[in-house]
């Protein structure tokens, strides 16, 4: 959760995952840290083939809760750079593997990630209310919309991570 909320935090957590995996032969494991390698970068991401290829790769091992959680880094990354069509884009690949019968309630949080209203109501019930929900969501987008922008006054413009 740190790739999403707190990225620097999360290089902690990374290194000593690949310390405990080091080795093992851990595909799911291995593939949700890499999805979580991309959650960290969203808005600065540089690699667009790279995350085709983990998309791929993922598609290719049948893990279906790694393709959720990948749509949903793929649509954080999207609401930071306020890119409203390649939300909707994810939102409905989420609506696709949602047929499969879980993780239904990704796609209302990828449109609560980018400011988009759900076209209808949703069947999620939320613990402390839809509001909240879409609020923390929105929050998590705006605050790292103003970390990178702050990261690119730091370093001239770029926003590569240091």
């Amino acid at each position: 959760m740190y790739a999403f909320t707190d990225p620097a935090r999360a290089d902690e957590e990374f290194a000593l995952a690949e310390q405990l995996l080091a080795g093992l032969d851990q595909r799911a494991t291995a593939l949700t840290l890499k999805v979580a390698a991309l959650a960290r970068e969203a808005g600065t991401l540089t690699d667009p083939e790279g995350a085709r290829a983990l998309r791929a790769e993922i598609h290719a091992a049948g893990i279906t809760s790694a393709e959720a959680v990948f749509e949903l880094a793929l649509a954080l990354h999207h609401a930071v750079l306020g890119e409203h069509d390649k939300v909707r884009t994810v939102i409905h690949r989420l609506h696709e593997l949602a047929q499969r019968g879980d993780y239904a309630y990704y796609a209302d949080v990828a449109h609560y990630m980018a400011g988009l209203p759900l076209p209808d109501p949703s069947p999620t019930t939320w613990l402390d209310g839809p509001d909240a929900v879409r609020t923390r969501w929105r929050r998590l987008v705006q605050d790292r919309q103003t970390r990178i922008s702050g990261i690119c006054t730091v370093n001239g413009g770029s926003s590569s991570r240091k």
